[in-house]
Order: structure tokens, then C-alpha cells, then sequence
């Protein structure tokens, strides 16, 4: 009788021990099953937001002016620097031309939501370390710091007109279109000045005309925004 007792006792434990074991090795392969998981879809991100812009297709449906927006700005692989105020006395911004950010507060509200490398992004103080670091044409530079003037909304277009550096800002609505053009010699350091036509009236205002190419460009204005040259 107690034997067969001290049997039961011995079975049971047997039992419960190869029930343990038997656990165990189930877990383990169950886990290293969910770790070897099938690979996933990759997820696709909704891309980022685009400066808007129209068409040329939309612009001729609507039978409105267009400029193309030709300039955009790359990040710059520069370190980020601190950059005086032109404005304040004493206060400084951290500018990261990577990134194409700034710690004002211009760049923050505004300059923030746009993609990186579009213009829209660029504050006074990218502009400054565009114009000096950016590699990019002197004309390029006179209109990014033209802080009077300079508007990021803007359509910028850049070029050359018979072989003399042009650049145009148009804003829509806007019956004034800027111009920026050499005035000087070609032999001579570059300089530039800033003209304004009226497309209502066809005319350069106060009579100020650029020095080179004058009726091309109020030709080739003509042409872009509708209504012929006189």
C-alpha cells in the first residue's frame, strides 16, 4: 500500500516535470516563430508638401500671365553658424544651411512649412548666407538681398538676355513686374540695378529702362504676360 503511494508520487512529479519541459520548448519555438516574422509591405510616406504653383497647362486654360518659378536653393553642406541680426543690435540666429533652417522667428511661422529647398524656406538670414556661401550667380545675389524688396511668394526667374544676366520677380495679381539688370560695362566688375515695368501701361517706370537690351526684354515681357511691345 505504500508503495503503490510512493509510486503515484513519483509518476506525478515525472509527469509535471516532462509537462514543464514540454512547455517550455513550445514557448520557444512559438517565440522564435514570432520574432522570424514574413517581411512587411514597406510603408509608403505621402510626400511632401509642394510650392504651390500653377501650370502652364492651367495658366493657358485661364488665360492668365505665368512666370516659371526657375529658382530653387539646395541645402548647402556647411556647418551651422550664428549670424548677427541686421535689425536688432546684439541679437544673433543659429542658421543650419543643411537643413535649410533658422532660429527666428520669420523662419518658424513662415519659412518652417515650406519644402526644403524651395525659396519659400528662406528667411533674411538664409538669404545672407546663400548670397555669400551659395555658390550661385552675382544677380542671384543682388535679389536675395534685396531685403526692401524681396518676397518668397514670388515667381523668380533667372537667365540671360542676349548674353547679359537678367532676373525677374513677379508676384501674381501684381500688374508690376521687378527687374534686375547689369548697368555697367561687361569688361568692368559687375553691377546690377533693379527696374520696374508696368504690364498695364507697357512702360518702365519713371522712364528708367535697363541700359542693355531694353525693348527685348519688354518684348519678351510681352510675350510672357499677354499684349505686345509699342
Amino acid at each position: 500500500m505504500w508503495l503503490s503511494m510512493l509510486v503515484l508520487v513519483v509518476s506525478g512529479f515525472v509527469i509535471a516535470g516532462l509537462a514543464t519541459w514540454l512547455g517550455a520548448v513550445w514557448a520557444e519555438r512559438s517565440g522564435q516563430q514570432d520574432v522570424a516574422l514574413p517581411p512587411c509591405a514597406e510603408i509608403q510616406l505621402p510626400p511632401a508638401s509642394q510650392p504651390r504653383r500653377r501650370s502652364d497647362e492651367a495658366a493657358a486654360r485661364s488665360g492668365g500671365p505665368f512666370v516659371r518659378d526657375r529658382l530653387t536653393f539646395p541645402p548647402l553642406d556647411f556647418p551651422a553658424v550664428i549670424m548677427h541680426s541686421s535689425i536688432t543690435p546684439g541679437k544673433c540666429y543659429r542658421v543650419d544651411p543643411g537643413s535649410m533652417s533658422c532660429s527666428c522667428n520669420y523662419f518658424l511661422l513662415r519659412g518652417a512649412h515650406a519644402p526644403v529647398g524651395s525659396k519659400e524656406r528662406l528667411c533674411r538670414h538664409l538669404r545672407r548666407f546663400y548670397a555669400q556661401r551659395g555658390g550661385l550667380a552675382p544677380i542671384v545675389n543682388m535679389v536675395l538681398l534685396d531685403d526692401v524688396h524681396f518676397c518668397e511668394s514670388d515667381q523668380l526667374w533667372s537667365g540671360e538676355v542676349e548674353g547679359v544676366p537678367v532676373a525677374i520677380a513677379w508676384r501674381e495679381g501684381d500688374p508690376w513686374v521687378t527687374l534686375y539688370s547689369r548697368n555697367n560695362s561687361p569688361g568692368q566688375p559687375a553691377q546690377f540695378e533693379r527696374f520696374n515695368y508696368h504690364l498695364g501701361r507697357q512702360d518702365w517706370a519713371d522712364g528708367r529702362m535697363p541700359r542693355f537690351n531694353a525693348a527685348v526684354i519688354k518684348s519678351m515681357l510681352g510675350e510672357w504676360f499677354g499684349g505686345g511691345s509699342s
